[in-house]
């Protein structure tokens, strides 16, 4: 895996983990844990008569940030995620939130990324001219599985469906989603232990964040246990990118 496929593999994760867990989150009235808000939306919303589309929000971001998440449609997502993050930066931007903007515009930035990534596949849709061959994602071509990304997408929607009636399985829902797509992308044989060790942080992270609320009545150190996996995770990736750089030079050289 070239060092360009990992960075944007950690972009679709953060992007998937992101809005899958604000979607569950909103469904779930704020107990799955999740890093942007509003956490209770869809009451906010009742208030107007709008719940049903506090719900359609919601579920629109568990059912994207799982597309994201399961890697063989995952530039199905991002295509999706783009509207939607260009909407929350309108919204927040003309609210005047302090600071939110500046994170909604990063997610969009990261968003555009990923789909630059994928230009060959998505080409020929902007410019027909060209007459080029459909192409297949280029994660289709590194993450070829099928059962393990219906998996993800699979229990996503269960969690969504669930989380307004019973949290528990919303909670187990939502953490197997999470677990099965880092499992989804874990391949030892073509990752550095640099790499491997920057997934499982970063899932260890993710997980502890989504069940932060029934960690922390256990007296468990959440925002440690999170900030330490993104600590490692930033590190793994900077010891990735040198490795890679270093191997880069010396075939140059060589």
């Amino acid at each position: 895996m070239r060092l360009v496929d990992f960075y944007v593999l950690l972009i679709r994760l953060l992007l998937g983990y992101v809005f899958f867990s604000s979607g569950l989150c909103k469904l779930s009235d704020g107990h799955f844990g999740q890093l942007i808000g509003p956490p209770l939306l869809i009451r906010q919303l009742e208030a107007y008569q709008l719940g049903l589309f506090g719900y359609f929000v919601a579920a629109s971001q568990v059912l994207v940030g799982a597309l994201v998440l399961s890697q063989r449609w995952s530039l199905l997502g991002l295509v999706m995620l783009v509207p939607m993050n260009a909407s929350i930066l309108a919204v927040t931007t003309s609210q005047q939130w302090t600071g939110t903007p500046f994170v909604n515009a990063f997610f969009l930035l990261l968003n555009l990324l990923a789909l630059l990534y994928e230009w060959k596949s998505l080409r020929f849709f902007l410019i027909p001219e060209l007459g080029s061959p459909v192409v297949p994602a280029r994660t289709h071509q590194l993450f070829p599985g099928f059962w393990k990304p219906v998996a993800v997408v699979g229990l996503g929607l269960m969690g969504a469906v669930v989380a307004p009636f019973s949290l528990p399985l919303a909670l187990a829902a939502g953490v197997a989603a999470l677990i099965m797509a880092w499992w989804n992308v874990w391949q030892p044989q073509r990752m550095s232990w640099a790499a491997g060790i920057a997934l499982f942080a970063s899932l260890t992270a993710v997980v502890v964040l989504a069940l932060a609320e029934f960690l922390s009545s256990l007296n468990v150190g959440v925002y440690i246990v999170v900030g330490g996996g993104v600590i490692i995770t930033f590190l793994a990736v900077l010891t990735e990118t040198v490795i890679k750089g270093l191997f880069r030079r010396q075939h140059f050289q060589g």
